[in-house]
């Protein structure tokens, strides 16, 4: 999360430094307002391309389900059809995974500003940041918001650590925004806490809703696993917001707000029948890409088949070798069985004991 938080951590301090710099009360949460949505109109032209995606999908769809039905026995034969399929519509089934991911990223990084204020928003040294860690007595992920609530709170253990200006900056570092300390984990200190952990499950529900509307409405309805997956995020996140600072959860309810009025200006813009109509240089790209992705794949199962190793024929192979072996088994246990037999039967004849093997 390091390598993330760095240069997040400067567009933070950037916004932060401008905020506090006008006095603006509650700078640390207007900081993250404003991190979120530039980070969101920087996203936004990948946005765009996933709902085109989406909607053209709609009409993708049918044909997709009749290549299933054709070819589904196949496996081989319908890959390969399904990917001239995609080339033809120009579609990447790839473009909607690419804004999801982004996404995890800044989420990562973001967590790594708000557990280490010291590293990020305030600049100090990371030699000093160990020595004040010393001092604490403990190398918790929460130790630099524990110095400075500890510093705010009098305690003179640091004094001879950092000077005059650093000490200013952490006794002027606020994280309170709207009531609430940003820098506090609800599942320590509960109260009214609990409150932005529970907002953010309730708009991170409302978003998958409606991301699913939209989805039904372009024709992609979730089945049901995919469907129960999406539902049960949002409680992974409740928990998550539980367990992290406030500031995580915050972050995670102006994100949901603005995910939710992304999806539907953008479904508003890109309906499917408009998308269907466009004719751009984006669909021939996408056209080339999966026209090149195809003919890896066709030359890929060509030398496998080539070497005698083609997955479906090796499956057969190994499942007729498999059946071989147990039917061959099966007929030596039969054997030593009516061997067995034989003997203990000439044993009882001629009054010899008989002792199984």
């Amino acid at each position: 999360m390091g390598i993330l938080g760095t240069p997040l951590g400067w567009i933070m301090k950037w916004i932060y430094d401008f905020l506090f710099h006008f006095n603006i009360a509650g700078a640390y949460g207007w900081a993250l307002v404003l991190f979120i949505l530039l980070t969101k109109l920087l996203t936004y032209p990948l946005s765009v391309k996933q709902q085109k995606s989406t909607a053209r999908m709609a009409a993708f769809q049918p044909k997709l389900k009749q290549l299933e039905k054709q070819y589904g026995k196949d496996k081989n034969r319908y890959q390969q059809e399904m990917m001239k399929l995609y080339e033809e519509e120009g579609i990447n089934p790839m473009n909607g995974c690419l804004p999801m991911m982004v996404t995890f990223l800044l989420l990562f990084g973001i967590i790594d500003v708000i557990y280490n204020p010291l590293k990020h928003l305030l600049q100090v040294p990371a030699d000093l940041i160990q020595e004040a860690t010393q001092i604490l007595g403990r190398a918790t992920s929460t130790a630099q918001l524990e110095i400075i609530s500890a510093i705010q709170n009098g305690s003179t253990a640091y004094d001879g650590l950092f000077d005059g200006s650093i000490m200013e900056q952490i006794q002027n570092f606020d994280m309170n925004f709207l009531g609430f300390n940003m820098g506090e984990i609800p599942n320590q200190v509960w109260g009214l806490l609990v409150i932005i952990p529970i907002v953010s499950f309730l708009t991170q529900i409302v978003s998958t809703l409606v991301s699913m509307k939209v989805q039904e409405k372009n024709g992609q309805k979730m089945q049901g696993g995919m469907k129960w997956f999406m539902l049960a995020m949002p409680l992974m996140s409740l928990w998550i917001a539980f367990t992290l600072p406030a500031g995580v959860g915050f972050y995670w309810i102006v994100s949901n707000l603005l995910m939710i009025l992304q999806t539907l200006l953008l479904a508003k813009l890109y309906p499917p029948e408009k998308v269907a109509a466009m004719s751009s240089k984006s669909i021939e790209k996408t056209r080339a890409k999966m026209r090149k992705k195809r003919e890896q794949m066709e030359i890929y199962q060509k030398r496998m088949e080539e070497k005698g190793m083609s997955p479906v024929k090796a499956a057969a192979s190994a499942a007729q070798h498999t059946d071989r072996g147990n039917e061959h088994q099966k007929e030596k246990e039969l054997a030593k069985s009516r061997l067995a037999e034989a003997r203990r039967k000439m044993a009882e004849k001629y009054g010899d004991d008989y002792k199984e093997d």
